[in-house]
């Protein structure tokens, strides 16, 4: 078994496992110009600055979805009462740090409609929003890579809860209650198993549902008691479910819910991690739809951590609701007489060909 210590002395080096297909190609002399992306594609009239970020987005969604397989990977291991190893699911996050894409594979993430969203694309939207987090807070490669296993292994006791549990739609019976807040325990015993090594991921995951106020499970815990990556992950956990469809309600605009949080949940959460969260995701999150006081409607490419109200949008209707035939881009801190009026539901926007993807 690959030890965890060892990722990280040895950095850069390529394991025959764990890695994507696409990216373990891409060894020292790779080039991407060499890759089937570029060979594939007329981008002659893409600015440089395009063709990387168009590249970036390849290679994110990627990893995106071998990140997906792993998870489902490990939902089986757990099923079947085989021992989860954790070393590709490091070697898979060393790759993801090391080539610093996590900004690209938040991005993507936000971008993919999983409209019957299961626990194994939540468990990946959730590793990377919490990696997201812990990039704002300058965790180093070391601390990163044990955010990424605590966040990606914290729902390990979710997968022994019968599927029919998960997907009840309304309210749980309080027996079905009981056993799915008892999922923190599971992870807690399923990863102790992994040994002494890894006795701080166990603890990690018991202590993702604690709040800072007390009023989280299962032992109450407060403020100090609660591991940082716990904290870390438990608020990219209530982001990413609130932003996603459930059985039993729909989903919140993510507008709508970074706002809920700041207002309902700012006192579950220590106030550093809560400031760096409104930093990383923004009150107006990347791919989330707005409209402009001219009227126009567009889609949120980047933010700003000096100017969260003032991000770079990527211009997709005209004043009168009706498609652009050519994207165009604006820069709000570059115009100050533009600014963002409002969110919008894309699903709304009832247009002959539908919205834009």
């Amino acid at each position: 078994m690959v030890r965890f210590s060892d990722i990280i002395k040895t950095k850069g080096k390529k394991g025959e496992t764990g890695k994507p297909p696409e990216p373990a190609k891409q060894g020292k002399g790779f080039r991407l110009s060499d890759s089937w992306f570029f060979k594939s594609r007329n981008l002659d009239t893409l600015s440089p600055k395009k063709v990387l970020r168009r590249a970036s987005s390849f290679e994110a969604e990627s990893f995106y979805h071998s990140f997906v397989d792993r998870a489902r990977e490990t939902g089986q291991w757990v099923k079947n009462d085989m021992q989860i190893s954790p070393s590709p699911i490091l070697s898979d996050l060393h790759a993801v740090v090391e080539k610093d894409l996590i900004d690209s594979l938040y991005k993507y993430v936000m971008s993919v409609k999983n409209e019957a969203e299961d626990i194994f694309t939540h468990t990946v939207d959730v590793t990377f929003t919490s990696l997201k987090i812990g990039k704002g807070m300058n965790y180093d490669i070391k601390m990163m890579l044990k955010l990424g296993l605590a966040a990606f292994l914290e729902n390990v006791g979710m997968y022994k809860i019968p599927e029919d549990i998960l997907s009840v739609k309304g309210k749980l019976s309080e027996s079905d209650l009981t056993l799915i807040r008892k999922h923190p325990e599971t992870s807690y015993d399923l990863l102790m198993t992994l040994g002494d090594r890894y006795t701080w991921l166990a603890e990690a995951a018991l202590s993702t549902h604690e709040r800072a106020d007390g009023s989280g499970y299962p032992s109450g815990l407060k403020e100090a008691e609660i591991p940082e990556l716990s904290a870390v992950i438990g608020l990219a956990d209530i982001y990413c479910a609130m932003i996603r469809n459930r059985p039993y309600r729909d989903k919140f605009t993510r507008t709508d819910a970074v706002n809920s949080i700041i207002q309902a949940d700012r006192w579950k959460f220590p106030s550093k991690i809560l400031k760096i969260f409104l930093k990383q995701i923004s009150l107006f999150p990347v791919n989330s739809w707005v409209k402009l006081n001219n009227g126009q409607i567009g889609r949120v490419l980047f933010t700003d951590r000096r100017h969260p109200l003032s991000p770079v949008i990527e211009i997709l209707y005209n004043d009168k609701q009706e498609k652009l035939d050519e994207r165009k881009e604006i820069s709000l801190t570059d115009d100050p007489l533009l600014y963002i009026e409002g969110w919008i539901d894309p699903d709304e926007l009832v247009q002959e060909g539908g919205p834009i993807e």
